[in-house]
């Protein structure tokens, strides 16, 4: 499967067939391989659509009660809503799913959280672009535009919907989280924790990554987190 290809399956959705990435679908049925795999995102495609049908009201992501705060920033229960239905759509599987969701969000809290500490932000301007990007790369490629089409078709939205909700709320998440990264790697390449490269290598990339996280672990561990009384007894493991 080509690059681009793989690519535009990525930004299809962050986290709507994250679990679906690693098998890298191809559009060519020529390998027995490639056919299940198509097999195997049609079914998610079809369940997640499914999903969006029956939950619109969930792509509200900043509306409604509050779950839990992090550090102050709240985790509203249509974003936690929306998060589970898709990962259970997309076939995650975990001991206990709210927990699971939930320490998802409370590590991407964290990650807003350090964002605002770096004055990292993201404008309208730069989600309108990043959005015109993906209707472009998906118009590059019939074969994808076509999966989007029906995904977009059978979850009962039309198009502007899509992207003017759901992909927004992917786009200012992708963004945010990219300044981060880079803002966080520069500065230890300032400090001299990490080294400073010529050419960006497999090896360096993992060494960054490894880093980022770590940094981003240490600020979890540290977080001041809530739980809305009225949800404690949800998260009673947590």
């Amino acid at each position: 499967m080509k690059k681009g290809k793989t690519l535009i399956l990525v930004s299809l959705s962050v986290f709507l067939i994250f679990a679906l990435a690693i098998v890298a679908f191809s559009f060519s049925a020529a390998n027995p391989q490639e056919k299940a795999n198509e097999l195997q995102f049609n079914n998610v495609v079809k369940k997640v659509s499914a999903f969006f049908k029956n939950n619109k009201d969930k792509l509200q992501i900043g509306e409604g009660d509050i779950i839990a705060e992090v550090n102050g920033i709240p985790i509203y229960k249509n974003e936690f809503e929306l998060r589970k239905g898709l990962a259970l759509a997309s076939g995650v599987q975990a001991d206990n799913i709210d927990d699971y969701i939930l320490q998802k969000l409370i590590r991407e809290k964290v990650q807003e959280y350090l964002a605002s500490k770096y004055n990292i932000k993201v404008s309208q301007n730069e989600i309108n672009a990043y959005i015109e990007k993906e209707k472009k790369e998906f118009n590059e490629y019939p074969e994808a535009k076509k999966k989007l089409n029906e995904l977009i078709a059978a979850s009962g939205m039309t198009e502007v919907e899509y992207w003017n909700t759901y992909e927004k709320y992917n786009a200012r998440r992708i963004l945010l989280f990219n300044k981060l990264y880079n803002s966080i790697i520069e500065e230890g390449i300032k400090r001299g924790e990490l080294k400073k490269v010529e050419q960006m290598t497999s090896d360096v990339q993992n060494e960054h990554k490894k880093y980022f996280d770590s940094i981003v672990d240490k600020y979890v561990k540290t977080a001041k987190i809530s739980i809305s009384d009225k949800y404690k007894a949800m998260f009673k493991g947590f």
